[in-house]
């Protein structure tokens, strides 16, 4: 239409939709965290999902979604489970 959308646009005007739609309430930044949290869930690397959400700092993410990235801790419990077989 030719105009320019203000930076705030669409998180001033997300609850509204939900609300349009009968959703629950969520912030839209909460879809970062969703992303995240399926992309590790899928097998997609901690560095990866830095980049994707553009995280300068590695740590940042890590501190963040290490609590997610369960497929490391099965993999870490196996290898510890093959060390300590006889």
């Amino acid at each position: 239409m030719g105009n320019r959308i203000k930076p705030n646009f669409i998180t001033q005007h997300f609850s509204l939709v939900l609300k349009k739609y009968g959703m629950r309430h969520l912030r839209f930044h909460d879809l970062r965290h969703s992303c995240a949290s399926l992309l590790l869930a899928n097998g997609v690397s901690m560095k990866e999902v830095q980049e994707w959400l553009d995280h300068s700092d590695y740590s940042t993410t890590a501190n963040t979604y290490s609590h997610l990235e369960f497929s490391s801790k099965i993999n870490s419990a196996a290898t510890m489970n093959q060390a300590i077989k006889i």
